[in-house]
C-alpha cells in the first residue's frame, strides 16, 4: 500500500497488535481514499451544513431516519412547527463536537461530510476510543456505498459463515463485506463485532478493500542504538518561578521538541492548565507557582496528556515497561516521566484528596526523557528544575540503574509523538 496512505505509528515500528483508535482509523481511510483518486474536501455534496438530499447514499438517509424515529417528540407538531423529516433544504446533519483535541479533526469532519462515518445521534466521535471490528466494517461499507465505481470487488465463491451478527445495526455492513471477501471471521463462526480491531487486522481490511497486492519482501530497519532528541530547554525556576510546575514544564519542552506549541510561553501554558482543589486526577492541584505542605501539588498523567492534546499528538504512557519507555525514546519521541526530586528514594505523606486520606509520594518530580543510549544504558534528561544554576540549561545523562527503579514505583508517563 502506498506509504502516504498507510504508515507506521512511528519511524521504525508498526506495532501490529496495538488497537486502532477511531481517529487513527479516520486518518487511514482518508489517506486511502485520496490515494485511490477521491477528491475529498469539506464542502462535499452530502449536506452536513445544509443543502439537498440529492446524491446522498441511501444508507445515510436510512440512518438519519432511524435516528429521528428514536427520538421522543410529540405525535402532532406544535402550532406553527413543521414535522421533522429526512434532511432536505436548510437541514443540518449532526456534527461531531468532541474533536478539538484530535490531530485528525479535519479528516474526521471531511469523512463525515462525505457520508463515510456512521452517526449514532450523540454528536460525539470519541476520537481516542478504540475502533471496534463492527465499526471498522461500517466505515468501509459506507465508503463502498459512497463511491461504488472506485472499488473493483467481486463476490467470493465461499463467504465465511458468520453467526453473531443477528439484529445488529452493522450486520448489513459486515455480511456484505464478507460476501465480497473484505472481512472474515476468526475461524469459529464469529466476527466479534464489539472487539477492538488491531492495526494488523485493520491493515488487512484496507488492503482487501483497495485490492492492493500483498508485499512479502518489505524490510524494516532495526531500532537505532542511540537517539538524542533536540529539545529546547525551559526552566520552571527562572524567570517563571513555577516552583512546583515540573510536570507541565517538562511537557511543554516535549511539545516544542516535536514541533508543537512553538509560540507558547511557559506562563501561557500554565495559565490554561486545568486546575483543581485537591485531586490530581482531575487537574493540577493548587498553583504551579506556590509550594504547599498540605496540598499534593501535581497533576496526574491522564489529565496532563488530555491538556497536551490541545497542542499536539500526546498520549498517557502510564503503565509502560522500561523496555517500552526506551523504545519510545529511541523512536524519537520524548517522554515525561514521574520520578523523585534529585533521584532520591521516595517517601510518602498523607494528603486529603476530596475528603479521603491518601498516602502519596511527597518528593515527586517530573523530567523529560529526550534520549537513550542502548550501548551504555544511559538516558538523556531535560530537567526543568535548574535551581543550582538557574541561568543555564540543565541536561544530563543518568544510568538506567538509577532511573528504572524510580520510574517503576508509579510508572507514570506522558509521551509526545
Amino acid at each position: 500500500m502506498p506509504f502516504s496512505a498507510f504508515r507506521p505509528l512511528s519511524l521504525f515500528t508498526f506495532r501490529p497488535d496495538q488497537p486502532v483508535t477511531r481517529q487513527e482509523a479516520a486518518g487511514l481511510v482518508y489517506g486511502l481514499l485520496e490515494e485511490m483518486g477521491v477528491e475529498l474536501d469539506d464542502e462535499a455534496e452530502i449536506p452536513v451544513f445544509g443543502g439537498t438530499t440529492e446524491d446522498i447514499p441511501q444508507q445515510v438517509l436510512e440512518d438519519w431516519e432511524k435516528y429521528h424515529s428514536s427520538l421522543q417528540r410529540p405525535s402532532e407538531p406544535e402550532e406553527g412547527e413543521e414535522e421533522t423529516t429526512i434532511p432536505g433544504d436548510d437541514v443540518m446533519f449532526p456534527t461531531y463536537t468532541d474533536l478539538d483535541d484530535s490531530w485528525a479533526k479535519d479528516k474526521i469532519l471531511c469523512l463525515e461530510a462525505n457520508g463515510v462515518l456512521p452517526e449514532d445521534g450523540t454528536g460525539l466521535f470519541r476520537p481516542f476510543q478504540n475502533l471496534t471490528r463492527g465499526e471498522a466494517a461500517q466505515i468501509l461499507y459506507n465508503s463502498i456505498c459512497r463511491w461504488p465505481e472506485l472499488f473493483s470487488l467481486t463476490p467470493v465463491t465461499e463467504s465465511p459463515d458468520i453467526h453473531d451478527m443477528d439484529g445488529r445495526p452493522d450486520a448489513e455492513a459486515v455480511l456484505s463485506l464478507a460476501r465480497l471477501g473484505v472481512v472474515s471471521g476468526r475461524g469459529d463462526g464469529g466476527y466479534y463485532p464489539d472487539d477492538s480491531i488491531s492495526r494488523a487486522e485493520f491493515s488487512v481490511l484496507l488492503l482487501n478493500l483497495a485490492g492492493y497486492p500483498l508485499m512479502t519482501d518489505v524490510e524494516f530497519d532495526p531500532l537505532p542504538v542511540c537517539t538524542v532528541i533536540p529539545t529546547p530547554y525551559i526552566s520552571q525556576v527562572y524567570p517563571s518561578a513555577a516552583w512546583v510546575g515540573c510536570e507541565p514544564t517538562s511537557l511543554l519542552m516535549g511539545l516544542k521538541a516535536k514541533g508543537y506549541a512553538q509560540n507558547v510561553t511557559l506562563d501561557q501554558f500554565l495559565a490554561d492548565l486545568p486546575k483543581t482543589s485537591s485531586n490530581p486526577a482531575k487537574g493540577f492541584v493548587g498553583s504551579p507557582y506556590v509550594p504547599s505542605e498540605t496540598l499534593r501539588t501535581t497533576i496526574y498523567p491522564a489529565p496532563l496528556a488530555e491538556y497536551g492534546r490541545r497542542y499536539g499528538n500526546v498520549k498517557d504512557f502510564s503503565g509502560k515497561s522500561v523496555e517500552e519507555l526506551r523504545e519510545e525514546v529511541l523512536l524519537g519521541n520524548p517522554v515525561v516521566i514521574y520520578v523523585t526530586l534529585y533521584w532520591k528514594q521516595p517517601y510518602y505523606r498523607n494528603f486529603n484528596i476530596e475528603g479521603t486520606t491518601q498516602s502519596l509520594l511527597r518528593n515527586n518530580h517530573a523530567v523529560l526523557v529526550c534520549g537513550y543510549d542502548a550501548t551504555t544504558q544511559y538516558y538523556y534528561i531535560a530537567d526543568p528544575y535548574n535551581i543550582d544554576d538557574r541561568y543555564h540549561d540543565y541536561f544530563y545523562w543518568i544510568s538506567a540503574d538509577v532511573l528504572d527503579p524510580l520510574y517503576m514505583v508509579r510508572q507514570h508517563a506522558v509521551a509526545i509523538e
